[in-house]
């Protein structure tokens, strides 16, 4: 917990350590292991060190098997400054970790701490270590720096040369993380709906804690107010029959009041986007909501993609690295800065504070106020361009088509700048409805969302009062 991570120790003048961490997972590990007496007091380059009971123990940093969303574990090769051994340490989601345990071990009882903890809505991670002998690593260790170094297939090559290391580990445990609610997402989410909007959560966890999340912050409705549909299965078969099962549900309980999501897993999905992508497309344009558990950040920008391709307008929501993708590929891109970093934040279009809540704010005022004014601006620009151009046409004829301007240029240039800028000025400040009615009643939204102020129909009916005046 201590050692296998890319946390960096911070000490103040006061000799107090603080932990500057790229997520919030990797400190709440490190922190938690210092409250153990397992304290990371130092990391200068490829040197360790680690305060134990007041002893300070030194280990070298010989190499990073970076974490990625296809392995879903990192590791490090350490080397233990006293005694030489050296030591590979992992972490990561169970499914990464236990299938490479050593035989003899118990699985079954770790498997079973990851679901008991899922139940409760925990984030887990699994611990594994392995000592490694000189030449064993002398040899993996230059296939290591080979596949670094590779210009052609880089990630693949390095993914094949960790997996020669990661095996044969020994289960150190399992940790459980609990990702706080924030204040307010319950409401926010009742309240876009309310407005329309449908949702998909699309999340790097485990499918019990995703649909545990789900559940506290009223993302799906428990029984019998609601039903959630399960797509699984490990081949193309049994993942066609899921989604037609899930598929048929879905057309049967459409008229029915009550909600239906359906839950699928990201080995699942990789099936159904690359096999069955129209029967999947279908249930996407039936469900109102659905939940996508170990996801990548491909899969998140596939989905994206997906819908818009179905005449969706879309809006990507995230707070880290692994949703940047998702956010560049939707049709709008929030970002939440907080902890897990700015990345997202950066890449998006719009970015709001540390809450999920601000989103109410952002969608329903902000969104419904730029709405009504760029209707009004794109069609009052083409109206007052037109109108003086009618006037101009006119004005040909009666002049025998002379090329005389009717108008001189400072009266062109002030008709712009002066007689037509008051209505901009105006539609800039106006406020059709005040924001705590827009707040309270989210059906408004419905308005916008059906174009009525801005669609062909509109900007006839604005070329005709060009005409006409």
């Amino acid at each position: 917990m201590s050692i296998c991570n890319s946390v960096v120790p911070i000490k103040s003048h006061s000799g107090a350590i603080s932990y500057k961490a790229q997520s919030q997972d990797e400190d709440a590990l490190v922190n938690a292991a210092a409250h153990l007496h397992m304290v990371l007091i130092n990391k200068n380059g490829n040197s360790l060190e680690i305060n134990f009971n007041s002893s300070v123990i030194r280990y070298e940093l010989l190499d990073t098997l970076e974490f990625t969303s296809d392995r879903k574990r990192m590791s490090v090769v350490v080397k233990d400054c006293e005694n030489g051994k050296i030591i590979l340490m992992s972490k990561g989601a169970d499914e990464a970790i236990l299938p490479y345990a050593s035989s003899g071990h118990q699985i079954r009882v770790f498997a079973d701490a990851v679901e008991q903890y899922a139940q409760f809505g925990l984030r887990t991670l699994c611990l594994a270590w392995r000592e490694l002998n000189e030449d064993e690593y002398r040899e993996w260790s230059l296939m290591f720096k080979e596949a670094n170094s590779a210009l052609v297939d880089r990630e693949w090559k390095l993914a094949e040369v960790c997996q020669r290391l990661e095996h044969d580990l020994e289960i150190l445990g399992v940790t459980a993380i609990e990702d706080r609610l924030q204040d307010g997402v319950p409401e926010t989410i009742d309240t876009l709906r309310k407005a329309g909007i449908n949702f998909w959560m699309l999340t790097g966890d485990k499918q019990s804690t995703a649909i545990q999340i789900a559940l506290s912050c009223n993302f799906i409705a428990p029984e019998p107010k609601g039903q959630l549909l399960l797509i699984n299965g490990r081949t193309e078969d049994e993942v066609l029959r899921s989604l037609e099962r899930v598929l048929l549900t879905m057309r049967i309980t459409t008229s029915e009041p009550k909600e239906v999501a359906f839950v699928v897993d990201g080995w699942a999905l990789e099936i159904a986007l690359r096999h069955y992508m129209d029967v999947f497309t279908e249930l996407a344009v039936l469900s109102r909501t659905a939940i996508c558990c170990r996801v990548t950040p491909s899969q998140k920008a596939q989905l994206v993609q997906l819908l818009k391709g179905c005449e969706y307008r879309t809006l990507a929501i995230g707070d880290g690295g692994n949703d940047v993708k998702m956010i560049q590929q939707a049709d709008i891109g929030v970002g939440i800065s907080g902890r897990e970093g700015l990345q997202a934040a950066r890449a998006a279009d719009y970015s709001i504070g540390t809450e999920f809540r601000f989103l109410k704010r952002l969608i329903l005022v902000h969104g419904r106020y730029s709405y009504n004014r760029t209707a009004f601006l794109s069609q009052y620009s083409f109206y007052k361009s037109l109108l003086i151009c009618f006037i101009q046409i006119l004005f040909s004829f009666i002049s025998g088509v002379s090329g005389t301007s009717l108008f001189n240029s400072v009266s062109l240039m002030a008709y712009n700048v002066f007689y037509t800028s008051i209505p901009v000025l105006t539609s800039v400040l106006d406020k059709d409805l005040t924001e705590r009615t827009v707040m309270q009643h989210p059906q408004i939204l419905f308005y916008c969302q059906a174009g009525r102020l801005l669609n062909p129909s509109t900007f006839a009916g604005w070329f005709g009062r060009s005409l006409f005046h």
